[in-house]
């Protein structure tokens, strides 16, 4: 059991808030500007006061290290083209520069699409075809802005 008041992390990620209230077993925690209500199993006690922005808590991303290539191939497109917007997000926040998508060679379909896809992604500044040793025209390689 936790006070109102007390710093907490949600667990399995970098938000930390502070606690406002409590009903039964549900938590109101304050993460930045958003209230999130959530069970205390989902939650951990921090214990240092996380850095204070104007007396609101810091949002950090999470640090994790990124992969700069995603495999898409044995896909659908749908599925491919919404791995692909999720892994560019991703890349984004990591600051990447460039990224590598694996389509796959046969039939040339997801790459048609994944290019269809980059020329109006507006992170994206430019793309190729990959090298000989990169993957050859079965891999994309994208610069992002």
């Amino acid at each position: 059991m936790y006070k109102i008041g007390s710093y907490v992390k949600l667990k399995n990620t970098n938000l930390t808030g502070v606690i406002l209230q409590k009903k039964k077993d549900i938590y109101t925690i304050r993460i930045a500007e958003k209230m999130i209500k959530t069970k205390e199993e989902n939650i951990l006690l921090v214990k240092h006061i996380p850095s204070l922005e104007n007396g609101k808590v810091k949002l950090t991303l999470n640090t994790r290290s990124v992969e700069d290539t995603i495999m898409l191939r044995h896909q659908t497109v749908q599925e491919a083209l919404e791995h692909l917007d999720k892994f560019i997000d991703l890349a984004i926040c990591s600051h990447l520069t460039q990224i590598k998508i694996i389509h796959g060679k046969n039939g040339g379909i997801l790459r048609k699409n994944v290019w269809e896809y980059l020329s109006k992604h507006p992170a994206i500044k430019e793309y190729r075809l990959g090298g000989y040793y990169e993957g050859s025209y079965g891999v994309t390689v994208a610069f992002l802005k």
